[in-house]
């Protein structure tokens, strides 16, 4: 499976840009601010239905565009896949704030589940070493991201554990309030989410089994061995149901008017020669946990889907040796991987190592919001 064509209007700092790909390899270099990681979040906009940098619809519109009184502000992006399926059109158009339509090959998705999922993709950016250093959440978004492309009833089951959590968190905040508790109540919510945090739970648990020898595998080539690399699952389900959580939980619960215990506190446990990944690790080695951890996600997905992802390396390469670079690049370029777009802001660095490894590919420079095709020279 791979992206053909991508036309973009009003997205980021692109007016408007029509653009073919080589259905292997793609280099898109130019200077920082220029768009290159714009272009790498459009393709992945169009795959999963939602920006990877930006936490809301208005983050992604061009910025600069005035409103007048016939048209609403808006951007649209239209992408030509083509798989096993043949030729298949995905085109976003957005209003931010008041509508959101995503089509394939002119049928609208009535829910953005029923579409992720259909172009598996797979982003490693800069910013992801924070995954490592941050609050669970991240990790937890890691693993819930990764299980929504290959199992559409762990949707619906997030989807429903996160409402009743708000709703269960809204009702023992109302009983702090009011000074009651309504034990029957706040069971009738519990009592649902019993279902939905069995199916996350187990999702995520066989996920973790899944990537922990590929992740230890991939980190061993990166790192030449010089370290030991650990990754495990934990959770408050692995020894207690979550009725028995909520039971054990409830005077907490009452006291601070939410809940305490249960699945959305998930967290991954890295660990670096048996310590701590957080407090140990330097940048380099963080860097390396992350690419080894997107190259074991990208095996999952290839496997649980039966389709080679699209892979998007935004400014991956920056502060690596040429060795280092060369290694990673042959990593990706392999026969198991898919679609490929590197970015760099160096023009001439990928591409040039790309002819000379002689993979085939196509190099482009982005410039201010224009996209041309890049004669390479070795």
């Amino acid at each position: 499976m791979y992206i053909k064509s991508l036309k973009l209007q009003n997205f980021n700092n692109y007016s408007e840009v029509d653009v073919d790909f080589h259905a292997e390899m793609n280099a898109i270099t130019g200077f920082n601010g220029m768009g290159k990681t714009n272009m790498l979040d459009a393709i992945y906009y169009l795959c999963i239905g939602k920006s990877y940098f930006s936490r809301g619809d208005r983050y992604v519109i061009k910025n600069d565009l005035e409103k007048d009184q016939e048209n609403e502000i808006m951007f649209r992006c239209f992408g030509a896949f083509y798989g096993v399926s043949g030729k298949e059109i995905v085109e976003v158009k957005v209003v931010p704030g008041k509508s959101k339509t995503i089509s394939l090959s002119g049928k609208k998705r009535e829910r953005l589940s029923d579409h992720i999922g259909k172009f598996p993709c797979v982003i490693i950016a800069p910013n992801d070493v924070y995954m490592m250093m941050d609050g669970s959440e991240e990790r937890r978004k890691f693993i819930d991201n990764t299980i929504m492309q290959y199992d559409r009833s762990y949707v619906d089951a997030v989807l429903a554990y996160n409402r009743l959590l708000k709703q269960r968190n809204a009702t023992l905040k109302m009983f702090a309030e009011k000074h009651y508790f309504d034990s029957i109540l706040l069971e009738s919510i519990s009592a649902n989410m019993y279902r939905p945090s069995k199916k996350i739970f187990e999702a995520r648990k066989e996920l973790i089994d899944d990537i922990a020898p590929l992740f230890i595998k991939y980190y061993g080539i990166i790192s030449s061995d010089n370290e030991s690399i650990s990754i495990n699952y934990n959770s408050h389900l692995e020894e207690n149901s979550l009725k028995d959580i909520f039971i054990k939980n409830i005077e907490k619960d009452k006291i601070l008017n939410r809940t305490t215990g249960g699945i959305h506190k998930d967290d991954i446990a890295l660990k670096i020669n048996g310590s701590n990944l957080k407090n140990f690790a330097s940048q380099g080695q963080l860097k390396s946990v992350v690419l080894a951890l997107k190259l074991a996600q990208y095996d999952v997905l290839s496997q649980k889907s039966k389709i080679l992802p699209i892979l998007l390396l935004d400014d991956i390469f920056d502060k690596l040796d040429r060795n280092r670079v060369e290694h990673l690049l042959s990593i990706v370029a392999a026969k198991e991987i898919g679609q490929v777009f590197i970015s760099d802001t160096n023009n001439d660095r990928i591409p040039v190592l790309l002819k000379k490894m002689k993979i085939s590919h196509t190099a482009f420079i982005v410039n201010n919001g224009k996209i041309i095709e890049q004669d390479v020279k070795a």
